[in-house]
């Protein structure tokens, strides 16, 4: 088998009973590392529920991000004005998203918008995004090369999260794995990511699970600032030396969605009259 990232050779590691009764086998790339499973012909029924029910931390995730992301877009993307959200689920980090003051929409094709009505990508003619974020999904893709090529039609910054494979323990056993679920077919190293990245001629960054890939160089003050909390101290016109701070103050959206949604709702109503 051949890896599905750079062509080289793959050999099986192990085996094991997806959605607890298909036996299938995983391969490991000899060259970046990469992981795929045999050709995953469950996946339809692995997807009748767009959210498993082993994703207990779907809240707990999405609290974590709404404290790192922010600090990620300020720093490295000070101008941007509108986000998408890829396989947004649910809509969680959207509608907390909007109520910090980013401009974000969903896109989900496969999982009901609950938290986010009116902020889909199907409600705005917003065609290019400044910043596209995709949580939790390059392990759930087929064929990862096409797939993120099309998460890249969005916009030309992404950023994303996604586990790397262990460098040294019991990949057999790893809980990303989740062969339970059968959604978990793609698992990533960190020189896999760095060929991705060069194939859509992006720089490729990393905060533990958390990626970043941008055509932009960043400086070495962004990212002490926004991966290890590291603030310095500068100059400024040669006075007293300041901290320095990237961070962008905002209004949240609160209010003025919905002030949307009641007109929507109003409209709606007479359309029926």
């Amino acid at each position: 088998m051949n890896c599905k990232i750079c062509s080289s050779h793959s050999e099986k590691i192990f085996s094991k009973k997806i959605l607890l009764k298909y036996d299938t086998s995983y391969y490991q790339c000899t060259h970046c590392g990469f992981i795929q499973t045999d050709t995953p012909f469950w996946l339809e029924e692995a997807y009748n529920n767009a959210i498993t029910s082993l994703d207990i931390g779907i809240l707990k995730r999405n609290n974590e991000l709404v404290q790192t992301i922010p600090k990620f877009i300020d720093t490295f993307f000070p101008k941007s004005k509108k986000y998408l959200d890829f396989a947004g689920g649910y809509g969680i980090f959207v509608r907390l998203m909007r109520d910090l003051g980013y401009e974000f929409y969903r896109q989900d094709m496969y999982c009901e918008n609950i938290f986010s009505k009116h902020f889909d990508i199907t409600d705005t003619d917003v065609t290019q995004f400044d910043v596209v974020t995709a949580f939790e999904v390059f392990e759930h893709l087929e064929n990862p090369l096409k797939e993120i090529e099309d998460i890249l039609k969005f916009g030309d910054n992404l950023i994303f999260s996604t586990d790397l494979v262990p460098q040294n323990g019991n990949i057999e056993n790893w809980i990303y794995i989740a062969s339970e679920t059968g959604q978990h077919i793609a698992f990533y190293t960190e020189k896999a990511l760095q060929i991705i990245a060069g194939k859509f001629g992006k720089k490729y960054y990393r905060k533990k699970n958390y990626h970043i890939f941008s055509a932009e160089e960043f400086s070495q003050e962004q990212i002490d600032y926004a991966f290890h909390d590291i603030s310095k101290y500068r100059k400024f016109f040669g006075l007293k030396k300041r901290r320095l701070n990237f961070r962008i103050e905002r209004d949240g959206f609160l209010e003025k969605d919905y002030a949307k949604i009641q007109q929507i709702l109003h409209d709606s109503i007479k359309d029926k009259i």
